[in-house]
């Protein structure tokens, strides 16, 4: 089984912290949200440039799949990610 999911940076090009959605409005709205209490907290701070908002597609793991992510290094995101597509951004 596939699923589509919508993610934002809150690192300019950094998978670092990526802030997941179930869609691509809730996405935009909450990147908006983002960029505009880090203005609240520090009004006078660097811009945070452009962030991108993706479209990801996964696969559900089996069970044995997720039982070999919880016993290796690897991401469970990146064992389950099929494609990954930037389809927004935001640029202050």
């Amino acid at each position: 089984m596939k699923i589509t999911v919508y993610c934002h940076e809150i690192i300019t090009g950094s998978d670092v912290g990526m802030h997941f959605s179930a869609t691509l409005a809730q996405s935009k709205a909450e990147l908006g949200e983002y960029r505009e209490a880090l203005r609240q907290i520090d009004p006078t701070g660097e811009p945070l440039g452009t962030l991108g908002i993706y479209e990801l597609v996964l696969q559900i793991p089996d069970v044995a799949t997720m039982i070999d992510v919880l016993n290796s290094p690897e991401s469970l995101l990146t064992t389950c990610q099929i494609s990954r597509k930037l389809v927004a951004f935001t640029v202050d």
